[in-house]
């Protein structure tokens, strides 16, 4: 059942899924970071560790927006497993749990799946106890701190040997960085020396996305 929002299933689904997304991206760039859902190609790359890894199964998606990386997941859900998935806006917290995690419930009873409407870092969540961590968050919107609390609090919920994927698109650090001031300049900096730290101490990989708009690069870490 859906977690942490009882009016979730209460409120009437208004818009198609794109014009919703539209709407909600223009008026919060600053978290959902692009005007664009993810492409399949996308998803399912970021949900590769999920449909590789053998049932039963823990599996966290952090930042799912409309869900294009949620379909990939419950494709490879099985009975027994269990997916929490966690979305600070309430908005597309409604539109996930009417368009596709309701209908799966349904279909799929053996899977236990949980939605939370809420921050990662203030999600009811067990440490150490996910085998596959999912996250869509558009990390060089935010504060270089924010971005260290967030990914050190997924890290801190994967279990050892399990494995955090998420992406950034191409190029978006330096070409973002012609048009901020030395401020901005600094952050991004910060983010990146911390996304090289976790890719050197997490047995990290890379994986290009041609496949998206724009390209993207999906980035694994896998916990010691």
């Amino acid at each position: 059942m859906a977690g942490d929002d009882p009016d979730i299933l209460r409120r009437p689904q208004q818009k198609p899924p794109l014009i919703q997304f539209l709407s909600i991206a223009f008026r919060n760039m600053k978290t959902v970071g692009t005007i664009c859902p993810s492409s399949p190609m996308l998803a399912r790359a970021l949900a590769q560790s999920v449909i590789e890894t053998s049932s039963p199964k823990r599996v966290l998606e952090v930042g799912p927006g409309t869900g294009p990386m949620t379909k990939e997941i419950l494709r490879a859900l099985r009975p027994g497993d269990e997916f929490d998935v966690v979305e600070l806006s309430s908005e597309f917290c409604h539109e996930l749990e009417a368009r596709i995690l309701a209908p799966w419930r349904r279909q799929s009873p053996g899977v236990r799946i949980t939605l939370h409407n809420a921050a990662i870092q203030e999600a009811d969540l067990d440490a150490a106890s996910y085998d596959c961590v999912v996250c869509g968050l558009p990390f060089n919107n935010f504060d270089h701190e924010l971005v260290e609390s967030i990914m050190r609090r997924m890290l801190e919920l994967l279990r050892p040997g399990g494995e955090l994927s998420y992406f950034c698109y191409l190029g978006a650090k330096t070409m973002k960085s012609t048009v901020i001031d030395e401020a901005g300049r600094r952050n991004l900096r910060a983010i990146k020396r911390l996304e090289d730290e976790l890719h050197l101490t997490h047995s990290g990989s890379r994986e290009v996305v041609l496949a998206n708009f724009p390209p993207a690069e999906v980035r694994r870490l896998r916990k010691p």
